[in-house]
């Protein structure tokens, strides 16, 4: 009797345990257990991953971002006004396991089972061209539409470029003395 109660309450664990899959979208502040578990098992970083190159970083962020973007156009899904936290879980070749979201309060408002959806179709078909020897995050902002980032280039160029200060070009008044 006794090891029956005890397979009895060991399948209902395992049932529960189950029943209470962790989604592979959800909302930051649901599934509170879940995500601890997410967030230790993913310890290491993006930026550690990226050997602590935070413009590495960025620019693996930002790109991320962009084939969102872009995926929503493919798909007909309006992301225009919306800004947003994410927290994105990736396994080692860079596939993303898990989306944790939570849209800002200055955000378009988004109906939440359509963008979680969205979030689905994107994680399918996107592949983070990184490879690490264990499971990443990272958590970030984003707000769209996307505006593309500057290079280092192009901002040497803009500080080369010799543009008179704003008080060196001021408007004569005719008050000057001569």
């Amino acid at each position: 009797m006794k090891a029956f109660i005890i397979t009895l309450i060991a399948c209902l664990t395992f049932s529960i345990g189950n029943a209470q899959q962790l989604p592979k979208v959800f909302l930051l502040g649901e599934h509170e257990q879940g995500f601890d578990d997410l967030t230790k098992k993913h310890s290491d970083m993006l930026l550690t991953v990226c050997n602590d190159n935070m413009t590495e970083a960025f620019t693996k962020w930002q790109d991320m971002l962009i084939s969102m973007e872009v995926h929503a156009n493919e798909m007909s899904y309006d992301l225009k006004g919306s800004k947003m936290w994410f927290n994105i879980f990736w396994s080692p070749e860079g596939r993303i396991k898990h989306i944790a979201y939570y849209l800002k309060p200055n955000s378009r408002n988004l109906d939440q089972d359509k963008l979680k959806l969205f979030l689905i179709s994107f994680m399918n078909q996107y592949n983070l061209p990184i490879s690490y020897n264990k499971n990443f995050s990272h958590y970030g902002s984003a707000s769209f539409p996307m505006v593309s980032p500057r290079s280092g280039a192009e901002i040497e160029t803009k500080k080369k470029q010799t543009i008179p200060l704003a008080r060196e070009n001021r408007m004569k008044t005719g008050n000057e003395k001569k």
